[in-house]
C-alpha cells in the first residue's frame, strides 16, 4: 500500500504542475462549451490524466516493480481507447439524443451518433479486456457488463460540477475493503491523485472534465471492480449498475439527488 500512496502523492503533484498549461491549451484552442449555468468554460480537461498515467506506467516499468506487464498494458490501452472515444464525443457530439437506449435506437435506425460509437466500441474494449482476464464464460459476461456499465455510469453522473469525480472516489473506496491486484491498485491510486489535484477546477465550474475524463474514470473503476475480484463482488456490482441504468432511462438522476437530503449534501460538497 505504501507504493500506492507514493503514486497518489506523486500524481497529485504532477497534475498540479500541469493544470494551468492544459487549461490554457484547451481555452486558447477553442475547446469551450456552456456549462449547466450557461457559462463558457474549457471542456475536456480529463485529457490531463493521460500524461500522468503514462508517467506512472513508465516509472512502474523502469523500476521493475513486481507487476505483470499484461495488466499494465490493459490499463493503458483501456484508458487511451476510452479517452479517444470521449474526445470524439466532446468535440463532435451533440445532446439531441441522450441515454444509452437513445443512442442504441439510433444505431438500429441506421444512424450513428458519437454516443452510439462510444457505446459500441466501449462495449468491444470491455469484452476484449474481459476475455483476457476471465477464466470462464460466466466471468466474461459479468466482467464485460461491469466494465462497460461502470464507464457509462460515471458518464451519467457528469452533469454537475464534481459529481463524476465524487462517484469515482466513492467507487474507489473498495481499495480499503477488498484485496486488489497490485498493478491495478497502484495505477488507480495514481489516477486518484491526479483527480484530487484537478477537483477544485471541476467543483468551482472553471472547466469541465468532459467525456474524455469521465470515460477514463469509469473504465478504471470497471477494471478495479473486476480484476481478480471474487464472483460475489462482481455480481453485486453488475446488479447495482444494471439497476441504475434502468432507473436512469425513466427518471432524472439529478432530480433524484435533489430530492434526497443525503445525496444532495454529498453532491453539493465543495461547490459553495
Amino acid at each position: 500500500m505504501l507504493i500506492s500512496v507514493i503514486y497518489l502523492i506523486g500524481s497529485f503533484m504532477i497534475c498540479k504542475l500541469l493544470l494551468k498549461m492544459f487549461f490554457d491549451l484547451l481555452y486558447n484552442g477553442g475547446s469551450i462549451k456552456k456549462n449547466f449555468k450557461g457559462e463558457n468554460i474549457p471542456v475536456g480537461m480529463g485529457v490531463i490524466f493521460i500524461p500522468v498515467i503514462m508517467i506512472n506506467i513508465v516509472v512502474l516499468l523502469l523500476f521493475k516493480i513486481e507487476v505483470k506487464t499484461t495488466t499494465v498494458l490493459i490499463f493503458l490501452i483501456a484508458n487511451l481507447t476510452m479517452a479517444l472515444l470521449g474526445l470524439l464525443d466532446d468535440l463532435l457530439g451533440n445532446r439531441d439524443v441522450t441515454g444509452l437506449k437513445g443512442h442504441l435506437m439510433m444505431i438500429f435506425k441506421g444512424q450513428l451518433s458519437t454516443g452510439g460509437l462510444k457505446a459500441l466500441l466501449g462495449g468491444c474494449i470491455s469484452l476484449i479486456i474481459s476475455i483476457i482476464i476471465s477464466n470462464s464464460w460466466i466471468d466474461i459476461i459479468i466482467n464485460t457488463g461491469v466494465i462497460a456499465l461502470f464507464t457509462n455510469f460515471i458518464n451519467l453522473l457528469d452533469l454537475r460540477p464534481g459529481r463524476a469525480i465524487k462517484g469515482f472516489l466513492l467507487g474507489s473506496c473498495i481499495l480499503f475493503f477488498q484485496p486488489i491486484y497490485k498493478a491495478v491498485e497502484i495505477l488507480t491510486c495514481g489516477l486518484m491523485g491526479s483527480v484530487l489535484a484537478y477537483l477544485p477546477y471541476d467543483l468551482k465550474a472553471k472547466s469541465m472534465l468532459g467525456d474524455i475524463g469521465s470515460n477514463m474514470l469509469g473504465i478504471t473503476l470497471g477494471l478495479l471492480w473486476t480484476y481478480e475480484m471474487p464472483l460475489s463482488v462482481r455480481a453485486g456490482a453488475l446488479l447495482f449498475l444494471v439497476s441504475i441504468h434502468i432507473y436512469a432511462e425513466k427518471y432524472s438522476i439529478t432530480e433524484t439527488i435533489q430530492k434526497s437530503r443525503i445525496l444532495r449534501y454529498v453532491d453539493e460538497i465543495g461547490r459553495k
